[in-house]
Parts: structure tokens; sequence; C-alpha cells
């Protein structure tokens, strides 16, 4: 199932070439008006003047502001997972420490490293019915897969974590990520960072 699926129930569904493209137009200019003001500022208008659309094209795929924000989230939610099982389906990696890595970076820099962007979709995540199980369910699948290809893989692999392990690793790291971006502690673009993340998620693995 398609995560852009809740959207194209709610308006027009955007099949054809050129409507995706307007779709992505207007996530762009959006995307460039989150980093330029808060998201309480930024309104429907302001997006539609930004695109080069008139108002009633914007409303033809999103009900209102938080349907635009919902679609943004999920469309970068299935990019982020697409390429993140693409990338452990096809790792040589040998060790728990690189195949954990290959989920860690992408998740530490969503929205082609824009801050602003994710803190603006972060904070209205809570108030977008349905947008919270979606990333959870996304979260689960990830787990599931990194899981997989570290027992299978990893020649360091010294045990297959627990249930309450599996679920507890990546959420840790993601409950640090967050809360580095919403409160401005500048962490998430530093190296330092993304090792003790990775190093957090591979103890699961050790004995």
């Amino acid at each position: 199932m398609s995560m852009l699926e809740p959207l194209e129930s709610e308006r027009n569904s955007p099949r054809q070439d050129r409507a995706r493209q307007t779709v992505e137009t207007f996530f762009e200019a959006t995307a460039q008006l989150l980093e330029r003001a808060d998201d309480g500022v930024v309104t429907t208008n302001h997006v539609a003047e930004r695109a080069g659309f008139s108002i009633g094209t914007l409303y033809r795929y999103f009900s209102g502001k938080p349907s635009l924000f919902k679609a943004m989230a999920l469309h970068e939610m299935e990019r982020q997972e697409r390429d993140i099982l693409a990338a452990l389906e096809a790792t040589d990696a040998r060790s728990v420490a690189e195949i954990v890595r290959l989920v860690v970076r992408p998740t530490l820099r969503p929205f082609e490293g824009r801050p602003a962007v994710r803190r603006a979709l972060l904070k209205a995540a809570v108030k977008i019915p349905g947008l919270v199980q979606c990333y959870e369910q996304m979260v689960t699948r990830i787990t599931s897969a990194l899981v997989e290809t570290v027992v299978a893989k990893a020649e360091d692999c010294g045990r297959r974590p627990s249930p309450d392990a599996e679920f507890i690793m990546l959420r840790g790291a993601i409950g640090a990520i967050r809360s580095d971006v919403l409160f401005g502690g500048g962490r998430a673009g530093t190296p330092g960072f993304e090792d003790a993340l990775v190093e957090m998620v591979s103890a699961a693995f050790r004995r």
C-alpha cells in the first residue's frame, strides 16, 4: 500500500506525471517557505503563490494546510523506507555497526537536510490524524528488516534481539533525534551523534 493513499482518497489522485509534478512543486514551495518562517505563518495562499499556481489548483490536491503537511510527511516517509530497505537488501557489509549505520544515517537526514522543514512537520504530526500511526508502522517494518539483515549478514552478531529490545532500539534513536530537532540541540548533523546512535542500536545485537 502506498503511503500516498490517504491523500488520494481525500482529493484528486496524482496519478499522471503532470499531476505528480504539480504536487511535488507544492511540496518544494512549502519546504522553501518553512525554511524561512514558522509553520504557523505559512498559509496555503503563500504556498500557491510560491509554487506559481492558483489557490484553486492547490485545493484540487489538498483540503488545507494539515492535508498538505500530511502528504509531505508521507511522501518523505515512503521515500526513506524504500531507500533504507533497498540499502539493507543490497549491502555487502559484514559488521553490525556498518549495517546499523545504513538505517541511522538516512534517519538523521530527511527532507534533504532541511531541519526547519523537519521541525515544522514534527510539530504538526501530533495534530494530523493517522500520521503518527503511519510512522509507527514504518518504523516497525524497518526494524524488522534491520534485524533480519544483521542476523543474516553480520559476522559479529552475537544474538538476535529480544522482542522488547527490537521494539526499543530504533525508537530510542528516533526519540533522541526528535528531541534534538525540536529543541535545537544541533547534534543531528554531527558525526559524533551519528556514531553514538549507531553504538546504541548495535548494542542490542551483542551478548
